[in-house]
Protein backbone atom coordinates (compact mmCIF):
# COMPACT_ATOMS: atom_id res chain seq x y z
CA UNK A 1 0.00 0.00 0.00
CA UNK A 2 1.27 3.53 -1.25
CA UNK A 3 1.56 6.51 1.20
CA UNK A 4 -1.34 9.17 1.05
CA UNK A 5 -1.04 12.81 0.80
CA UNK A 6 -3.93 14.90 1.99
CA UNK A 7 -4.95 17.97 -0.03
CA UNK A 8 -2.36 21.42 1.20
CA UNK A 9 -3.99 24.68 0.59
CA UNK A 10 -2.28 26.82 -2.11
CA UNK A 11 -3.14 29.96 -2.99
CA UNK A 12 -6.78 30.21 -4.01
CA UNK A 13 -6.32 32.27 -7.12
CA UNK A 14 -4.70 29.20 -8.87
CA UNK A 15 -5.28 28.77 -12.90
CA UNK A 16 -7.76 27.13 -14.91
CA UNK A 17 -6.81 24.07 -15.64
CA UNK A 18 -3.73 23.76 -18.70
CA UNK A 19 -4.00 22.09 -21.24
CA UNK A 20 -0.76 19.95 -22.13
CA UNK A 21 -0.41 22.02 -25.18
CA UNK A 22 -0.62 25.52 -26.85
CA UNK A 23 -1.73 28.26 -24.69
CA UNK A 24 -4.87 29.04 -26.93
CA UNK A 25 -7.74 30.93 -26.27
CA UNK A 26 -10.50 28.69 -25.47
CA UNK A 27 -13.95 28.95 -28.25
CA UNK A 28 -11.74 30.07 -31.04
CA UNK A 29 -10.54 27.79 -34.16
CA UNK A 30 -7.65 26.46 -34.80
CA UNK A 31 -4.78 28.71 -35.48
CA UNK A 32 -6.97 32.16 -34.93
CA UNK A 33 -4.81 34.01 -32.67
CA UNK A 34 -6.11 36.84 -30.00
CA UNK A 35 -6.06 40.53 -30.71
CA UNK A 36 -2.97 42.64 -30.42
CA UNK A 37 -1.53 42.72 -26.90
CA UNK A 38 -3.69 40.00 -25.45
CA UNK A 39 -2.44 37.12 -23.44
CA UNK A 40 -3.81 34.03 -25.13
CA UNK A 41 -6.09 31.62 -22.60
CA UNK A 42 -4.84 28.37 -21.35
CA UNK A 43 -7.94 26.16 -21.80
CA UNK A 44 -9.50 23.60 -19.99
CA UNK A 45 -7.48 20.29 -19.81
CA UNK A 46 -7.07 18.70 -21.60
CA UNK A 47 -9.22 18.80 -24.51
CA UNK A 48 -7.50 21.93 -25.43
CA UNK A 49 -6.25 21.92 -29.22
CA UNK A 50 -3.19 24.19 -30.04
CA UNK A 51 -3.33 26.52 -32.91
CA UNK A 52 -2.09 25.62 -36.47
CA UNK A 53 -1.15 27.40 -39.62
CA UNK A 54 -3.32 30.22 -40.09
CA UNK A 55 -2.29 33.29 -38.67
CA UNK A 56 -1.63 36.60 -40.81
CA UNK A 57 1.72 37.56 -38.91
CA UNK A 58 1.60 41.74 -39.27
CA UNK A 59 4.26 43.28 -41.88
CA UNK A 60 6.85 44.44 -39.64
CA UNK A 61 9.48 46.66 -41.07
CA UNK A 62 11.76 45.33 -44.36
CA UNK A 63 13.82 42.13 -43.27
CA UNK A 64 17.43 42.69 -42.94
CA UNK A 65 19.23 41.86 -47.30
CA UNK A 66 20.18 38.11 -46.71
CA UNK A 67 21.42 35.78 -49.35
CA UNK A 68 18.51 33.75 -50.23
CA UNK A 69 19.04 29.79 -51.76
CA UNK A 70 16.08 28.41 -52.55
CA UNK A 71 16.73 24.08 -52.09
CA UNK A 72 14.54 21.26 -53.54
CA UNK A 73 15.39 18.37 -51.91
CA UNK A 74 14.51 15.18 -53.39
CA UNK A 75 14.05 12.52 -50.99
CA UNK A 76 17.01 10.73 -50.24
CA UNK A 77 17.77 6.74 -50.21
CA UNK A 78 17.59 6.42 -46.69
CA UNK A 79 13.41 7.26 -46.24
CA UNK A 80 11.36 4.62 -46.07
CA UNK A 81 8.31 5.23 -47.93
CA UNK A 82 9.82 7.79 -51.03
CA UNK A 83 7.56 10.73 -51.25
CA UNK A 84 6.86 11.39 -54.66
CA UNK A 85 7.17 15.28 -54.78
CA UNK A 86 9.82 16.91 -54.23
CA UNK A 87 10.01 19.29 -50.23
CA UNK A 88 10.58 23.05 -50.97
CA UNK A 89 13.20 24.65 -48.59
CA UNK A 90 13.73 28.32 -48.32
CA UNK A 91 16.88 28.32 -46.84
CA UNK A 92 18.39 32.29 -45.82
CA UNK A 93 21.83 33.03 -43.82
CA UNK A 94 23.25 35.86 -41.82
CA UNK A 95 26.53 36.24 -41.26
CA UNK A 96 26.68 39.46 -39.20
CA UNK A 97 24.28 40.07 -36.00
CA UNK A 98 23.66 42.95 -34.79
CA UNK A 99 24.21 43.80 -31.14
CA UNK A 100 21.32 46.40 -29.14
CA UNK A 101 19.91 47.49 -26.18
CA UNK A 102 17.33 44.95 -24.48
CA UNK A 103 17.35 45.79 -20.77
CA UNK A 104 20.92 45.04 -20.01
CA UNK A 105 24.07 46.41 -21.12
CA UNK A 106 24.44 45.04 -25.28
CA UNK A 107 27.42 43.50 -26.02
CA UNK A 108 28.09 42.67 -29.90
CA UNK A 109 27.46 39.47 -31.58
CA UNK A 110 30.45 38.08 -33.00
CA UNK A 111 30.48 36.66 -36.16
CA UNK A 112 28.37 33.35 -37.20
CA UNK A 113 26.77 31.39 -39.64
CA UNK A 114 23.21 31.70 -38.56
CA UNK A 115 20.11 30.22 -40.65
CA UNK A 116 16.14 30.15 -41.18
CA UNK A 117 14.02 27.71 -43.34
CA UNK A 118 10.72 27.43 -44.04
CA UNK A 119 8.58 23.83 -45.09
CA UNK A 120 5.59 23.54 -46.69
CA UNK A 121 3.70 21.40 -44.51
CA UNK A 122 0.00 20.63 -44.12
CA UNK A 123 -1.97 23.15 -42.67
CA UNK A 124 -3.20 22.27 -39.01
CA UNK A 125 -0.31 19.93 -38.85
CA UNK A 126 0.87 19.05 -34.68
CA UNK A 127 4.19 18.85 -33.21
CA UNK A 128 4.92 15.59 -31.61
CA UNK A 129 8.80 16.33 -30.23
CA UNK A 130 12.12 17.60 -31.49
CA UNK A 131 15.82 16.08 -30.17
CA UNK A 132 19.43 16.79 -30.74
CA UNK A 133 21.33 14.04 -33.02
CA UNK A 134 25.30 14.60 -33.13
CA UNK A 135 25.33 17.46 -35.22
CA UNK A 136 21.45 17.29 -36.14
CA UNK A 137 18.50 18.50 -34.86
CA UNK A 138 15.68 16.59 -35.45
CA UNK A 139 11.74 17.27 -35.25
CA UNK A 140 8.61 14.76 -35.48
CA UNK A 141 5.47 16.10 -36.94
CA UNK A 142 2.32 14.19 -37.89
CA UNK A 143 3.62 13.54 -41.39
CA UNK A 144 7.11 13.23 -41.33
CA UNK A 145 10.15 13.48 -39.00
CA UNK A 146 13.15 15.21 -40.54
CA UNK A 147 16.63 15.94 -39.63
CA UNK A 148 18.35 18.85 -39.96
CA UNK A 149 22.52 19.96 -40.13
CA UNK A 150 22.95 22.56 -36.95
CA UNK A 151 25.92 24.01 -39.11
CA UNK A 152 23.74 24.85 -41.79
CA UNK A 153 20.14 23.75 -41.38
CA UNK A 154 19.81 21.59 -44.84
CA UNK A 155 17.64 18.96 -44.72
CA UNK A 156 19.80 15.46 -44.07
CA UNK A 157 16.60 12.94 -44.07
CA UNK A 158 13.07 12.89 -43.99
CA UNK A 159 11.28 10.12 -42.75
CA UNK A 160 7.53 9.84 -43.97
CA UNK A 161 4.56 8.15 -41.51
CA UNK A 162 4.03 4.61 -43.35
CA UNK A 163 1.48 3.97 -45.51
CA UNK A 164 0.09 7.81 -45.73
CA UNK A 165 -0.75 7.92 -42.22
CA UNK A 166 0.53 9.91 -39.30
CA UNK A 167 2.66 10.26 -36.15
CA UNK A 168 0.71 10.18 -33.10
CA UNK A 169 3.44 9.56 -30.76
CA UNK A 170 7.60 9.41 -29.77
CA UNK A 171 9.96 8.59 -27.25
CA UNK A 172 11.15 11.86 -24.97
CA UNK A 173 14.48 10.96 -25.41
CA UNK A 174 16.74 8.52 -28.55
CA UNK A 175 18.77 5.76 -27.07
CA UNK A 176 22.13 4.71 -28.90
CA UNK A 177 20.51 6.29 -32.46
CA UNK A 178 17.51 4.86 -31.79
CA UNK A 179 14.08 6.33 -31.09
CA UNK A 180 10.15 4.76 -30.86
CA UNK A 181 7.35 6.19 -32.53
CA UNK A 182 4.06 5.30 -33.05
CA UNK A 183 1.69 5.83 -36.05
CA UNK A 184 -1.82 5.81 -37.47
CA UNK A 185 -3.29 4.56 -40.59
CA UNK A 186 -6.84 5.83 -39.91
CA UNK A 187 -8.19 8.94 -39.25
CA UNK A 188 -10.85 10.13 -36.96
CA UNK A 189 -13.53 12.11 -37.78
CA UNK A 190 -11.47 15.09 -36.77
CA UNK A 191 -8.53 13.99 -38.97
CA UNK A 192 -6.38 13.24 -35.75
CA UNK A 193 -4.55 9.28 -36.54
CA UNK A 194 -5.92 6.37 -34.65
CA UNK A 195 -2.61 5.66 -32.69
CA UNK A 196 -2.57 1.83 -33.29
CA UNK A 197 1.08 0.96 -34.34
CA UNK A 198 4.42 1.09 -33.24
CA UNK A 199 7.63 1.60 -35.02
CA UNK A 200 11.48 2.28 -34.21
CA UNK A 201 13.23 4.71 -36.48
CA UNK A 202 16.99 5.22 -36.74
CA UNK A 203 17.88 9.07 -36.18
CA UNK A 204 21.11 8.89 -37.96
CA UNK A 205 19.73 7.41 -41.16
CA UNK A 206 15.86 7.96 -41.04
CA UNK A 207 15.04 4.53 -42.21
CA UNK A 208 12.00 3.13 -39.77
CA UNK A 209 12.87 -0.37 -38.74
CA UNK A 210 10.24 -2.77 -37.48
CA UNK A 211 6.37 -2.03 -37.09
CA UNK A 212 3.94 -3.31 -34.62
CA UNK A 213 0.61 -3.14 -34.14
CA UNK A 214 -0.55 -1.47 -30.61
CA UNK A 215 -3.38 -3.34 -29.39
CA UNK A 216 -4.25 -2.24 -25.87
CA UNK A 217 -7.41 -2.92 -23.96
CA UNK A 218 -9.47 0.60 -23.50
CA UNK A 219 -12.09 -0.21 -21.28
CA UNK A 220 -15.34 1.12 -21.88
CA UNK A 221 -13.95 3.78 -23.84
CA UNK A 222 -15.81 4.88 -26.67
CA UNK A 223 -13.21 7.13 -28.34
CA UNK A 224 -9.55 6.06 -30.11
CA UNK A 225 -6.67 6.74 -29.04
CA UNK A 226 -5.36 9.54 -30.70
CA UNK A 227 -1.92 9.26 -29.30
CA UNK A 228 0.78 7.20 -27.26
CA UNK A 229 3.63 7.26 -24.92
CA UNK A 230 6.79 5.46 -25.76
CA UNK A 231 10.17 5.22 -24.28
CA UNK A 232 13.09 2.94 -24.48
CA UNK A 233 14.28 1.23 -20.93
CA UNK A 234 17.22 -1.08 -21.49
CA UNK A 235 15.86 -4.00 -23.93
CA UNK A 236 12.46 -2.93 -23.32
CA UNK A 237 10.12 -0.14 -25.79
CA UNK A 238 7.39 0.72 -23.00
CA UNK A 239 3.90 2.35 -24.48
CA UNK A 240 1.79 3.94 -22.29
CA UNK A 241 -1.83 4.67 -23.91
CA UNK A 242 -4.98 5.48 -21.66
CA UNK A 243 -5.95 2.07 -19.90
CA UNK A 244 -3.45 -0.19 -20.55
CA UNK A 245 0.70 -0.34 -20.98
CA UNK A 246 2.84 -2.46 -22.97
CA UNK A 247 6.24 -4.11 -22.86
CA UNK A 248 7.83 -4.50 -26.66
CA UNK A 249 10.94 -6.49 -27.30
CA UNK A 250 13.76 -3.39 -28.52
CA UNK A 251 15.00 -5.44 -31.00
CA UNK A 252 11.91 -7.40 -32.81
CA UNK A 253 9.29 -5.19 -31.38
CA UNK A 254 7.51 -8.68 -30.41
CA UNK A 255 5.13 -8.05 -27.17
CA UNK A 256 6.69 -9.24 -24.15
CA UNK A 257 3.81 -8.17 -21.77
CA UNK A 258 0.68 -6.06 -21.39
CA UNK A 259 -0.90 -5.05 -18.28
CA UNK A 260 -3.94 -2.99 -17.86
CA UNK A 261 -3.53 0.85 -15.03
CA UNK A 262 -4.04 -0.41 -11.41
CA UNK A 263 -3.27 1.84 -9.01
CA UNK A 264 -0.36 0.45 -6.68
CA UNK A 265 -2.32 2.39 -3.80
CA UNK A 266 -5.65 0.16 -3.76
CA UNK A 267 -8.77 1.76 -4.18
CA UNK A 268 -9.16 1.40 -7.89
CA UNK A 269 -12.30 1.89 -9.38
CA UNK A 270 -11.00 0.29 -12.28
CA UNK A 271 -11.34 3.56 -14.88
CA UNK A 272 -7.52 4.86 -13.83
CA UNK A 273 -5.39 5.70 -16.56
CA UNK A 274 -2.16 6.26 -17.19
CA UNK A 275 -1.22 10.52 -18.27
CA UNK A 276 1.89 10.99 -18.09
CA UNK A 277 5.09 8.71 -18.16
CA UNK A 278 9.04 9.68 -18.32
CA UNK A 279 11.99 7.83 -18.08
CA UNK A 280 13.74 7.84 -14.68
CA UNK A 281 16.94 6.36 -13.46
CA UNK A 282 16.49 2.55 -13.03
CA UNK A 283 12.17 3.07 -13.72
CA UNK A 284 9.51 4.59 -15.60
CA UNK A 285 7.79 7.47 -13.55
CA UNK A 286 4.12 7.67 -14.26
CA UNK A 287 1.22 9.50 -13.37
CA UNK A 288 -2.05 8.14 -13.00
CA UNK A 289 -5.79 9.58 -13.13
CA UNK A 290 -8.49 8.26 -11.84
CA UNK A 291 -12.23 9.19 -13.35
CA UNK A 292 -13.95 7.83 -10.35
CA UNK A 293 -11.56 6.80 -7.71
CA UNK A 294 -10.58 8.65 -4.79
CA UNK A 295 -7.71 9.92 -3.90
CA UNK A 296 -7.77 11.51 -7.78
CA UNK A 297 -3.90 11.23 -9.03
CA UNK A 298 -0.97 8.92 -8.38
CA UNK A 299 2.69 9.10 -9.18
CA UNK A 300 4.83 5.67 -9.54
CA UNK A 301 7.11 3.92 -10.69
CA UNK A 302 6.53 1.17 -13.78
CA UNK A 303 9.16 -2.28 -14.13
CA UNK A 304 10.06 -1.93 -17.72
CA UNK A 305 10.49 -6.03 -17.25
CA UNK A 306 7.54 -6.77 -16.21
CA UNK A 307 5.25 -3.74 -16.54
CA UNK A 308 4.30 -3.77 -12.65
CA UNK A 309 3.34 -0.38 -11.19
CA UNK A 310 5.63 0.21 -7.70
CA UNK A 311 6.32 2.80 -4.66
CA UNK A 312 3.03 4.70 -5.12
CA UNK A 313 2.03 7.68 -3.55
CA UNK A 314 -1.46 9.51 -3.94
CA UNK A 315 -2.41 12.89 -3.38
CA UNK A 316 -5.91 14.21 -2.46
CA UNK A 317 -7.89 16.76 -1.58
CA UNK A 318 -9.78 17.88 1.63
CA UNK A 319 -11.83 20.14 -0.33
CA UNK A 320 -14.05 18.14 -3.37
CA UNK A 321 -14.54 21.06 -5.18
CA UNK A 322 -10.37 21.58 -5.85
CA UNK A 323 -9.59 17.82 -6.18
CA UNK A 324 -6.52 17.07 -8.48
CA UNK A 325 -6.83 15.22 -11.97
CA UNK A 326 -4.96 14.99 -15.19
CA UNK A 327 -1.23 15.03 -13.87
CA UNK A 328 0.92 15.67 -16.61
CA UNK A 329 4.58 14.92 -16.17
CA UNK A 330 6.81 17.65 -17.49
CA UNK A 331 10.21 16.40 -15.98
CA UNK A 332 12.00 13.24 -14.49
CA UNK A 333 14.74 14.60 -12.86
CA UNK A 334 13.40 16.06 -10.35
CA UNK A 335 9.72 14.75 -10.76
CA UNK A 336 7.49 17.62 -11.70
CA UNK A 337 4.53 17.57 -13.07
CA UNK A 338 1.15 20.04 -13.61
CA UNK A 339 -1.81 19.47 -12.34
CA UNK A 340 -5.20 20.12 -12.61
CA UNK A 341 -7.02 21.05 -9.89
CA UNK A 342 -10.84 21.72 -9.43
CA UNK A 343 -12.34 23.12 -12.78
CA UNK A 344 -10.56 26.03 -13.33
CA UNK A 345 -7.11 26.20 -11.53
CA UNK A 346 -3.66 24.37 -11.94
CA UNK A 347 -0.27 24.06 -10.21
CA UNK A 348 3.27 22.20 -10.62
CA UNK A 349 4.33 20.33 -8.07
CA UNK A 350 7.65 19.32 -7.34
CA UNK A 351 8.62 15.57 -5.51
CA UNK A 352 11.45 14.02 -4.72
CA UNK A 353 12.71 10.35 -5.29
CA UNK A 354 9.86 8.62 -3.33
CA UNK A 355 6.98 11.05 -4.81
CA UNK A 356 6.72 12.71 -1.32
CA UNK A 357 5.68 17.09 -2.04
CA UNK A 358 8.88 19.20 -2.22
CA UNK A 359 7.11 22.16 -2.93
CA UNK A 360 3.81 23.79 -5.24
CA UNK A 361 4.21 26.85 -7.44
CA UNK A 362 0.60 28.07 -7.84
CA UNK A 363 0.42 29.11 -11.97
CA UNK A 364 -2.15 31.53 -11.53
CA UNK A 365 -5.32 32.41 -13.54
CA UNK A 366 -4.73 31.92 -17.32
CA UNK A 367 -5.77 34.30 -20.07
CA UNK A 368 -3.89 36.99 -17.51
CA UNK A 369 -0.54 38.56 -17.19
CA UNK A 370 0.43 37.04 -14.30
CA UNK A 371 -0.35 33.28 -14.99
CA UNK A 372 2.63 31.04 -15.83
CA UNK A 373 3.01 29.62 -19.13
CA UNK A 374 1.88 25.96 -19.03
CA UNK A 375 1.58 25.06 -22.55
CA UNK A 376 3.56 22.02 -24.23
CA UNK A 377 6.05 24.37 -26.02
CA UNK A 378 5.77 23.24 -29.59
CA UNK A 379 4.16 19.81 -29.12
CA UNK A 380 0.16 18.98 -29.29
CA UNK A 381 0.24 16.74 -25.88
CA UNK A 382 -2.88 15.68 -25.61
CA UNK A 383 -3.61 12.18 -25.27
CA UNK A 384 -1.02 10.64 -24.08
CA UNK A 385 1.76 12.40 -26.06
CA UNK A 386 4.66 14.10 -24.07
CA UNK A 387 4.60 17.53 -23.35
CA UNK A 388 7.82 20.29 -23.17
CA UNK A 389 8.62 22.24 -20.50
CA UNK A 390 9.01 25.96 -20.26
CA UNK A 391 11.07 25.92 -17.15
CA UNK A 392 14.23 25.10 -15.27
CA UNK A 393 15.27 24.34 -11.68
CA UNK A 394 18.02 25.92 -10.07
CA UNK A 395 19.65 26.05 -6.70
CA UNK A 396 16.54 25.64 -5.19
CA UNK A 397 14.93 28.09 -7.69
CA UNK A 398 12.22 27.22 -10.09
CA UNK A 399 12.45 29.62 -12.90
CA UNK A 400 10.24 30.20 -15.60
CA UNK A 401 7.92 33.23 -17.90
CA UNK A 402 4.19 34.79 -17.25
CA UNK A 403 1.98 33.53 -19.93
CA UNK A 404 3.46 34.69 -23.01
CA UNK A 405 0.98 36.94 -25.44
CA UNK A 406 1.20 37.31 -29.20
CA UNK A 407 2.24 41.09 -29.15
CA UNK A 408 3.14 42.88 -25.65
CA UNK A 409 5.22 42.13 -22.89
CA UNK A 410 5.82 39.72 -19.76
CA UNK A 411 8.30 38.63 -16.97
CA UNK A 412 10.96 36.11 -16.01
CA UNK A 413 9.88 35.02 -12.73
CA UNK A 414 11.63 32.72 -9.98
CA UNK A 415 10.04 30.54 -7.26
CA UNK A 416 11.40 29.31 -3.99
CA UNK A 417 10.47 25.45 -4.56
CA UNK A 418 10.47 24.76 -0.63
CA UNK A 419 7.91 27.88 0.00
CA UNK A 420 6.02 28.41 -3.09
CA UNK A 421 6.89 31.71 -3.06
CA UNK A 422 7.72 34.53 -6.12
CA UNK A 423 11.44 35.42 -5.16
CA UNK A 424 12.03 38.05 -8.01
CA UNK A 425 10.54 39.18 -10.98
CA UNK A 426 11.80 40.60 -13.88
CA UNK A 427 9.43 42.41 -15.88
CA UNK A 428 10.61 43.18 -19.80
CA UNK A 429 9.75 46.67 -20.97
CA UNK A 430 9.95 46.13 -24.65
CA UNK A 431 9.83 42.15 -25.04
CA UNK A 432 8.96 38.67 -24.63
CA UNK A 433 10.48 36.02 -22.28
CA UNK A 434 9.96 33.01 -24.45
CA UNK A 435 12.38 30.52 -23.11
CA UNK A 436 14.64 30.03 -19.59
CA UNK A 437 17.76 27.77 -21.83
CA UNK A 438 19.85 27.80 -19.43
CA UNK A 439 21.87 28.30 -16.24
CA UNK A 440 25.60 29.63 -16.91
CA UNK A 441 27.45 30.13 -14.30
CA UNK A 442 25.34 32.60 -11.97
CA UNK A 443 23.14 34.06 -15.26
CA UNK A 444 19.84 32.26 -16.62
CA UNK A 445 20.26 32.44 -20.46
CA UNK A 446 17.04 33.31 -21.78
CA UNK A 447 15.33 33.57 -25.29
CA UNK A 448 13.99 37.00 -25.62
CA UNK A 449 11.55 37.73 -28.39
CA UNK A 450 10.37 41.57 -29.69
CA UNK A 451 7.03 42.88 -28.27
CA UNK A 452 6.05 43.66 -31.39
CA UNK A 453 6.35 42.01 -34.76
CA UNK A 454 9.48 43.95 -36.24
CA UNK A 455 12.12 43.65 -33.71
CA UNK A 456 14.87 41.26 -33.33
CA UNK A 457 15.62 38.19 -30.98
CA UNK A 458 17.60 38.51 -28.37
CA UNK A 459 20.00 36.40 -26.07
CA UNK A 460 19.36 37.74 -22.69
CA UNK A 461 21.26 36.67 -19.31
CA UNK A 462 19.50 37.77 -15.93
CA UNK A 463 21.17 37.28 -12.61
CA UNK A 464 19.90 33.68 -10.68
CA UNK A 465 20.19 35.24 -7.34
CA UNK A 466 17.48 38.43 -8.06
CA UNK A 467 16.81 38.64 -11.68
CA UNK A 468 18.95 41.53 -12.72
CA UNK A 469 19.57 42.25 -16.20
CA UNK A 470 22.67 41.26 -17.63
CA UNK A 471 24.82 41.15 -21.24
CA UNK A 472 22.73 40.77 -24.26
CA UNK A 473 23.03 39.87 -27.45
CA UNK A 474 20.59 40.42 -31.01
CA UNK A 475 19.65 38.57 -33.86
CA UNK A 476 17.45 39.44 -36.95
CA UNK A 477 15.55 37.36 -37.42
CA UNK A 478 12.36 37.75 -40.10
CA UNK A 479 9.37 35.29 -41.60
CA UNK A 480 8.43 35.57 -45.24
CA UNK A 481 5.85 38.16 -44.52
CA UNK A 482 8.98 40.61 -43.21
CA UNK A 483 8.07 40.00 -39.37
CA UNK A 484 9.29 38.15 -36.47
CA UNK A 485 8.28 34.52 -35.99
CA UNK A 486 6.28 33.46 -33.43
CA UNK A 487 9.18 31.78 -31.46
CA UNK A 488 6.75 30.54 -28.34
CA UNK A 489 5.29 27.30 -30.44
CA UNK A 490 9.69 25.96 -30.76
CA UNK A 491 10.99 23.51 -29.03
CA UNK A 492 14.96 24.66 -28.40
CA UNK A 493 18.40 23.27 -27.86
CA UNK A 494 21.35 25.52 -26.51
CA UNK A 495 24.66 25.07 -25.90
CA UNK A 496 28.44 26.61 -26.60
CA UNK A 497 26.34 29.87 -26.87
CA UNK A 498 24.63 29.07 -29.84
CA UNK A 499 20.35 28.28 -30.22
CA UNK A 500 18.51 25.98 -32.13
CA UNK A 501 14.43 26.07 -32.96
CA UNK A 502 12.51 23.74 -34.68
CA UNK A 503 8.52 24.96 -34.56
CA UNK A 504 5.82 21.92 -33.42
CA UNK A 505 2.34 23.37 -34.87
CA UNK A 506 2.42 23.83 -38.86
CA UNK A 507 1.81 27.68 -40.03
CA UNK A 508 2.61 29.05 -43.82
CA UNK A 509 3.69 32.09 -42.92
CA UNK A 510 6.15 31.20 -39.77
CA UNK A 511 9.84 30.14 -40.16
CA UNK A 512 10.24 26.23 -38.83
CA UNK A 513 13.85 25.84 -37.60
CA UNK A 514 16.02 28.36 -37.34
CA UNK A 515 19.53 29.04 -35.32
CA UNK A 516 21.24 32.09 -33.87
CA UNK A 517 24.56 32.52 -32.14
CA UNK A 518 28.11 32.59 -31.88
Amino acid sequence: MGQQHPGWQGNQNQPPGYPPSGGFPQGQPPGQYPPQGHYPQQGQYPQQQPGYGQWNQPPGGPPPRKKKLWLWLAPVLVIVVAAAVAVPIVLTSDSDPAPSQAGGPDQPAPASKNWQLHLDRPEYEKGLGAWEVGSTVVVAHEGAITAFGEADGKQAWRAPAPDGGKFCGAGTRVVNDRLPVAFGKEQTEQGDPVCKFAAMLDVKTGQLGWQQPIDLPQGASPSKPTGAALEIMGDVVVIGQKYATAGLDLATGRQRWMKPVVKPTGGDSGSSSITGMVPGKQSLIVSISGFISDPAITFATLDPATGTLGQGVDYSSKDRGEGFSNPRLVSADPPVALVSRGADKAVYIVLDDKFDKVGAIDAGHPGTAESLAGDGVGVDATDNRQPGRRFLISGGLFVTVTAIPLNGTNKLVAYDIASGARKWERPLSDGRAIMPLAVEGDSVVTLVSPAKSDGDQRIARFALADGAPGPVETYPLRTRSGGSPITQDFRYFWHDARLWAVRGPSNKHDLDAFSIGK
